[in-house]
């Protein structure tokens, strides 16, 4: 029997963190809390605290499309979620660099897909242009009405942010521990069980 995560094969979780990062990022943007939330919604470990913590990081960093694309960030912080140094290694200044072996697995996507993991440098592979949606403190309502009339919170970033989803899916699976495989098939109905109980208070 193919073993499962929260209830999902490997093929359904990849298919449903696809589809959960294209329809977040479509109606309510932010790419890094976006595919932060796809993985950790099929996954089953939502976390609103590094859910929140991620908003400065989408748009390429403080939304000036400078820095790493926030569909590749969000995935990053779901690998230190689960393998990242923790503060008792940190003290001790030990190392674990499993997260960033997971996270070069990822960057090797994007570099394959776009040529890069940098914000800019997708949007301009994807669209031919780049959008800094902030600029000197003001949200850029222009760059921003252009980004969308070229189909950027349509179908582009929705893409992105899918396709990081399920990359990052793909690179946990190995990784994480499977549902328990338990047998169900000796334990009675619900029925069953009710009609043992009254025989038992009956006949204690």
């Amino acid at each position: 029997m193919e073993k499962t995560i929260n209830g999902h094969t490997k093929e359904e979780a990849i298919t449903l963190a696809f589809k959960l990062g294209f329809e977040s990022e479509k109606n309510r943007t932010s790419c890094s809390q976006s595919s932060f939330h796809a993985i950790t919604t099929v996954l089953g470990y939502r976390n609103p605290i590094i859910f929140k913590a991620l908003s400065p990081l989408q748009g390429g960093g403080a939304d000036s499309s400078l820095n790493s694309c926030g569909a590749f960030c969000g995935p990053l912080v779901v690998f230190g979620m689960f393998f990242g140094r923790d503060y008792s290694l940190w003290e001790k200044g030990e190392t674990d660099l499993k997260a960033s072996m997971l996270g070069e697995k990822l960057l090797k996507k994007f570099h394959e897909t776009y040529g890069s993991a940098i914000c800019k440098d997708i949007q301009n592979h994807c669209l031919g242009f780049t959008t800094r949606f902030i600029k000197d403190g003001k949200l850029d309502k222009e760059a921003l009405k252009n980004f969308e009339i070229n189909g950027g919170h349509e179908i582009v970033a929705p893409t992105i942010v899918g396709r990081g989803a399920a990359w990052a899916i793909e690179i946990l699976w190995d990784e994480l521990p499977k549902d328990q495989d338990i047998d169900l098939s000796v334990i009675p109905s619900m029925s069953e069980a009710e009609k043992m109980l009254s025989e038992k208070i009956k006949n204690p």
